[in-house]
């Protein structure tokens, strides 16, 4: 067996640990004998084996091409602009649509009456503006699941939808769908899909989770990859984060200067994000019998916690996501019993809320 070890992650890190996670499941997809394991040392570090050479040259070109995902025309990309602008516009209109009728306080047929001349001649326009949008995104995306739109937001009919379309894609339908089961699961109650736990961003306003994704993807190099593998994070990007790193969390009482002065901007790393994104394949979200939940999250916990383990021998994806989904460890006190399974150790950071903004707080060992 040939080893890799991706010496810059950290599995105590959630974006550390989704970030290796991600790897492999991106490197899977050209050769299926892959696995992950991790190193115990001062932290712990993955890294991959296969019968098959495991060139660090050869790994971050595979990478750069699986990531960055298929090509799309400037032209097809412009007219997707043009119209995400048009539908962004036509949903603000809605929204004070919508704000005018509440402020009338009326009720019974009167409401009604008032909806129908005020609202709905609008939301009509808005939902033909949102079937343009989301047919342009089909060819303006370089990934499938980008195209279900800017955030995860469709209804259990467009869910279905995607999900056949997926599937005619020889290329890269397969992790597509699995993509698709991680950011949302069809739910036959509810307008909405519920989605994943793992969506940070989508409250603050600044920049949707699935448009981050698309941003991200357009910034892939060997080099940036290479950076965030093989060496200290320098957490020098800006803007484009999905805010997986606890070290991003920026409220005041853990700086020493304002975190909204516009020389204070937040930083992370790139790729690493990029990477954890991929790992969301390996989380499906589901309908349980207390509701939609996604693998390693329990809301039932005094805050919701994201739960996940570390393994020393080497496993394949199928296993892994076994492993992550398991009920024991998302447990209050996780039974020591999962040593038995090869766990070596688990770490629980919680979903912070700092007004519209969403991070997880530093990790701590739980096994």
């Amino acid at each position: 067996m040939n080893e890799l070890e991706l010496s810059a992650l950290d599995g105590a890190n959630p974006l550390g640990f989704l970030a290796a996670l991600g790897t492999l499941t991106v490197l899977s997809e050209t050769d299926p004998q892959l696995k992950l394991g991790w190193h115990a040392g001062a932290r712990w570090t993955p890294f991959l084996t296969s019968p098959n050479p495991l060139d660090e040259t050869e790994i971050l070109q595979c990478l750069t091409k699986r990531l960055r995902g298929q090509p799309v025309s400037e032209t097809a990309e412009r007219k997707r602009e043009a119209s995400q602008e048009r539908l962004d516009a036509a949903k603000r209109r809605l929204k004070d649509a919508n704000d005018a009728l509440k402020a009338l306080k009326l009720r019974g047929n009167q409401l009604k009456a008032e909806r129908e001349r005020l609202v709905e001649p609008i939301r009509k326009r808005f939902d033909k503006r949102r079937k343009i949008v989301l047919a342009r995104r089909k060819v303006a995306v370089p990934s499938p699941e980008l195209s279900i739109g800017k955030k995860v937001d469709l209804s259990a009919v467009e869910f279905r939808s995607n999900a056949e379309s997926f599937l005619q894609d020889a290329e890269f339908g397969s992790s597509a769908i699995a993509m698709l089961a991680g950011l949302a699961t069809e739910s036959c109650d509810k307008k909405q899909c519920p989605r994943t736990r793992f969506d940070f961003i989508d409250s603050s306003g600044q920049l949707a989770f699935l448009e981050a994704a698309l941003q991200l993807m357009s910034k892939v190099t060997p080099e940036r990859l290479e950076a965030t593998l093989f060496r200290p994070w320098k957490r020098a990007d800006e803007k484009y984060s999905l805010r997986f790193d606890p070290a991003e969390d920026r409220r005041y009482a853990l700086l020493d200067r304002d975190p909204t002065a516009g020389n204070n901007k937040s930083t992370s790393e790139w790729m690493a994000n990029l990477l954890a994104y991929r790992a969301l394949s390996l989380f499906p979200c589901v309908i349980t019998r207390s509701g939609p939940v996604t693998s390693g999250w329990d809301s039932a916990l005094d805050e919701p916690c994201f739960t996940w383990p570390i393994w020393q021998a080497p496993l394949p994806p199928d296993t892994i996501r076994s492993l992550l989904s398991y009920a024991a460890l998302v447990a209050r006190d996780i039974p020591s019993t999962l040593r038995r399974l090869g766990v070596a150790a688990a770490f629980r950071s919680r979903r912070i809320e700092n007004g519209d903004y969403v991070n997880f707080s530093p990790a701590q060992g739980v096994l």
